[in-house]
This record gives structure tokens, C-alpha cells and sequence, in this order.
């Protein structure tokens, strides 16, 4: 062997070594199954999450062979909603008005789909009805939504807006919008789309456990929700049990840091959402997925009655790796080393090479980093049944031969 050789052996085994030695400094480690593939999916699970960097970028691939220690590359993805919104051009033809409507008529370009119309008035405070008509001329209407309620209120307590109507989709050339008004609203400007959004794809989480007050002082309800673990939060839905119009003042936020004191445990808290939580729409908050174990939602009732609450649902972005195994060896997902940096991959810097899908992968129990990795057992030659018979009726065959062939000669 050259002197050359030596040496790049010797630089071969100073990376693998030091790869194996990196690999310990991770807290946990989950055994990848089912490699059947070279690009596999690996899903993350729930209980990952709170032993992670806040933005997962300690989390590892490695592979052990005999020889060396590899690092498999991935990719992470998030499955966020991918928002997909075209504008259609319309033309305002007609405005009018009775002692108690006021009426709106489009013209639209090519017959272009369209399933939501934003309407902006000059008033900021309202509250009517609309319908909204389509038609294939500017004689004939067919109804297509009725007694679609609409408002804005602005004020130094509350400022909502809730003026975009979403229709089934539609093809017709002419919309006509009757609002259900004796005050003129002032329509500004509108705005006609066909939104294809494509919806994001969520993990629920079950709450661990919920509590419900009411601040006669303060004339709050505050709900305090606790998960199992922390897991990053990007969508909260407030179920209300009433069936009563309501417009309420609401307030999301997330424990941000815990002390304990003499007195008991003290939270800090910080905002997920500030919004309305009303009765004419879905009461569906979404915001930047942040990692919650426990937060805390805030009604203001102001001098009406506290509202019943009903469940919370909770839900986040589904996060999953995307990643490469170039050869064969026993792979592990590891993770939890507060001082890791993001690692940088040839196939993130690269457009289209990370493939959208990917057979999944499974993941085995969580281990400790110190856990030993268990090498499959060398069967003994003798364990099969079949090599036993085999061999037994072998040696029958040859005693049987054997025996023969002493008698003829005898």
C-alpha cells in the first residue's frame, strides 16, 4: 500500500469516527424501518417536538454500517396551505337604489369562474344583508345567495370587517348584489376572484386538559387549554355552544416561560392572535406555527352575558423530512443538541430534486443516545427445520448406501 493510500484511509477513518462521536452528542434517537427506497418520507412525531430546537434544525439522519458512519441528506417540509387567488376583471355597469335597497351590477370578462366577491364601502359602521344574483344578461337573475350577512364595526373597543361573500363556484357574465339597506353604504371599490387555495394539511391535537373562568371584574372568560406535549400550534377553531348573535373582543396567547415560586408556578405569556369572535363566521384563528404546550384564550364580554364554550380544537402544520438513503446501512433519526446549527444540504440548494412524495418510512421507539444499538443475531446454521431435515435425511441416505453395499459384498 502507498503512502497515499495510508493517508486517505486514515482521513476515511478520522470522518467516520468523528461522525459516530457526533452522532452521541444528540440526546435521542428513533431506529428509520422500512427503507425501501432511496427517497423515503418520515413522518414526525408528536413527541418530538419539545426535545427539539424551535426550529428542528438538530435534527439528524445517520447511518451505521460495519465500516463507517454515514450522514443521510432530507429535506423539511411543512404543509402549509398554498394559496392560489385570481383576479377577474369586471366592470360596475349599473348602481341604483330604492327607498330600501341599493343594487350593484357587474359585467364580467369571458365568462370567468368566480367564487368570492369582496365589497368595500365608504361607512364603517353597517350591518345588513345582501343577494347576490347571477344571470346571462342583465334581464334574466337567478339567485345564487340570500340574506348573506355582512358588517363592519369600528370603534376604539372593536374593529371588524366581514364584507367578502364566498358563492359556489360560478360562470355567468352578469352578478347582480341587492343590499338590504335604506342608508346608501358607499361602495368604494369591490373585487371579484375565483380563490383555489389549496388547504394546508394539519396534525389535531386532543388538549390534555381545559379550564373555564369567568372575571366578574374584569368581565372576561379566560380558557386555559394544556397539551400533552409542545407541539407547534398553527390553527385554533372556538366552538360556542350559544344560539345567539354575538360579536365579542378575543385574545390568544401561549406560556412563553414558567418560575416557580413560593406562591406557586408564575407564567409568562405571549400573543398568538388578537381578533373577533363572532357569530356569523367560523371562529377560526390561524397564525405563525409556534410551539404551545399550554395557552390561554381570552373573551371579552364587555357588559353582556359570558358565552358558553364549547371544545377548542387545536391543530398544527404537518411536518415531515423528505429524505435520501445512498446506501445501505441501519439509519437512525436523531435529535435534542441545544447547540446544533441548521445543517446545509446539496438538495436544498437545488431546485426540483427533492421529490414532492416519497414511500414512507417508519420510525422505531425513542432511545437515549447512550442506548446501545442492538445488531441482529446471527442465526445458527441449525435453527431452520429445513437444513435439519435436510441433513438428517442425507446422512439416512448414506448410512442406507453404505449398509447396501457391505451386504453384496458379504
Amino acid at each position: 500500500m502507498t503512502q497515499k493510500t495510508y493517508k486517505l484511509l486514515f482521513i476515511l477513518f478520522l470522518v467516520s469516527s468523528g461522525l459516530f462521536a457526533q452522532m452521541k452528542t444528540y440526546q435521542f434517537k428513533r431506529e428509520i424501518k422500512d427503507i425501501s427506497e432511496q427517497w423515503q418520507r418520515i413522518e414526525l412525531p408528536e413527541s418530538l417536538y419539545g426535545k427539539t430546537k424551535m426550529n428542528l434544525a438538530d435534527i439528524r439522519i445517520y447511518g451505521i454500517t460495519k465500516k463507517d458512519t454515514i450522514e443521510a441528506p432530507y429535506a423539511l417540509k411543512a404543509t402549509k396551505s398554498i394559496e392560489k387567488i385570481d383576479d377577474v376583471a369586471f366592470e360596475l355597469i349599473n348602481e341604483s337604489h330604492t327607498e330600501d335597497n341599493y343594487f350593484y351590477t357587474f359585467k364580467i370578462d369571458n365568462d370567468s369562474k368566480i367564487n368570492e366577491i369582496y365589497l368595500n364601502f365608504e361607512q364603517l359602521n353597517f350591518d345588513f344583508t345582501i343577494k347576490i344574483e347571477g344571470g346571462h344578461n342583465d334581464k334574466e337573475w337567478y339567485t345564487i345567495k340570500e340574506d348573506y350577512r355582512i358588517l363592519s364595526i369600528e370603534n376604539g373597543i372593536t374593529s371588524f370587517n366581514f364584507t367578502t361573500a364566498k358563492i359556489p363556484t360560478s360562470t355567468y357574465s352578469y352578478y347582480r348584489i341587492t343590499a338590504n339597506t335604506s342608508e346608501d353604504p358607499e361602495l368604494k371599490s369591490a373585487k371579484i376572484f375565483e380563490n383555489n387555495t389549496i388547504p394546508a394539511e394539519y396534525n389535531t391535537y386532543v388538549p390534555l386538559k381545559t379550564e373555564i373562568t369567568k372575571n366578574q371584574k374584569t368581565k372576561e372568560s379566560v380558557v386555559t387549554v394544556e397539551l400533552k406535549n409542545a407541539v407547534p400550534l398553527s390553527h385554533i377553531k372556538v366552538n360556542i355552544l350559544d344560539n345567539v348573535n354575538y360579536l365579542r373582543p378575543i385574545h390568544i396567547s401561549y406560556v412563553s416561560d414558567s418560575i416557580k415560586t413560593t406562591k406557586g408556578w408564575h407564567y409568562e405569556y405571549r400573543s398568538l392572535a388578537s381578533s373577533i369572535l363572532s357569530s356569523i363566521n367560523k371562529n377560526e384563528f390561524d397564525f405563525i406555527s409556534t410551539r404551545v404546550k399550554k395557552l390561554k384564550i381570552t373573551i371579552s364580554n364587555q357588559d353582556n352575558e359570558a358565552l358558553k364554550v364549547g371544545t377548542i380544537q387545536l391543530k398544527g402544520y404537518k411536518h415531515e423530512l423528505i429524505a435520501r438513503f445512498n446506501q445501505p446501512a441501519q439509519y437512525f433519526l436523531t435529535y435534542g443538541n441545544p447547540t446544533a446549527s441548521e445543517p446545509i444540504y446539496d438538495i436544498n440548494l437545488m431546485d426540483n430534486v427533492v421529490p414532492k412524495t416519497a414511500k414512507t418510512a417508519a420510525l422505531g421507539k425513542e432511545l437515549s443516545s447512550e442506548a446501545k444499538i442492538q445488531e441482529p443475531e446471527a442465526k445458527p446454521l441449525f435453527e431452520d427445520k429445513k437444513w435439519l431435515w435436510a441433513i438428517m435425511i442425507l446422512i439416512i441416505s448414506l448410512i442406507g448406501y453404505y449398509t447396501i453395499k457391505m451386504i453384496k459384498k458379504t
